[in-house]
């Protein structure tokens, strides 16, 4: 794990009164890599109710590491990220380690951070991060090893995977045109309308759309996690 210093960052969407507050975010710590396939086996070896023959539908859906059936050679997936993984799986990987999911504020916080400075959006290339997460596939996928790190030492955060969060559900965008033009409206905690602070920052906005779809036994093949402690 990788030590996150406490800080600031300020979030995708205003509050209620529309103001630009700030959210704080306390030290922790945060997986540097995300969980791989070998990191999984070891898993569901000392947990066999994970186990792809043993696994329930109201815990996973379908697609529950159905990939693992077609790989000829496991160790060239080893130490590629895990991925057809269900919220509710995740959160039983980082219990069993002693550790949790991340918060949304906790994996934006991260996520905000670029490769050289605390400020990622001041540096070049920042924005242009929605190619890696829609034009990848799984054999594009690197090795944990392999990707990228950025200021605070985590690696492959923006890297072709969208990751698990504890919380993924506590924001619920509402499309509130009735011609059907897009998300304009966005509740937290199912009660508070906000706007967007930054709507160049798309990729944070997507992230957050794209949490909006998931239940938490749906599993894709593009969808891994990383695992946090508490400092």
């Amino acid at each position: 794990m990788v030590f996150i210093p406490n800080g600031n960052y300020v979030p995708l969407f205003r509050n209620s009164n529309l103001d630009y507050l700030e959210h704080e975010v306390d030290s922790f710590y945060l997986d540097k890599y995300q969980v791989t396939n070998f990191d999984y086996l070891i898993f569901v070896l000392n947990n066999p109710f994970w186990d792809t023959l043993t696994k329930k539908d109201i815990l996973v859906d379908d697609s529950y590491l159905n990939y693992w059936s077609n790989i000829d050679n496991f160790v060239i997936y080893a130490d590629k990220p895990v991925v057809n993984v269900s919220w509710f799986s995740s959160d039983a990987f980082c219990n069993f380690y002693d550790s949790r999911l991340p918060s949304v504020d906790e994996w934006e916080y991260v996520g905000s951070v670029g490769a050289k400075t605390i400020n990622g959006k001041s540096e070049p290339g920042y924005f242009n991060l929605l190619s890696l997460y829609i034009n990848s596939s799984l054999n594009d996928i690197s090795t944990v090893f392999d990707m990228p790190c950025n200021f605070f030492g985590a690696c492959g955060i923006h890297f072709f995977l969208w990751e698990w969060v504890h919380d993924f559900n506590s924001v619920i965008l509402i499309n509130t045109d009735a011609e059907g033009g897009g998300l304009e409206e966005l509740l937290y905690c199912g009660a508070t309308s906000t706007n967007a602070i930054d709507p160049a920052d798309y990729i944070a906005f997507l992230r957050f759309a794209f949490r909006n779809t998931l239940d938490a036994n749906y599993t894709m093949i593009k969808l891994g996690f990383r695992c946090a402690k508490d400092k």
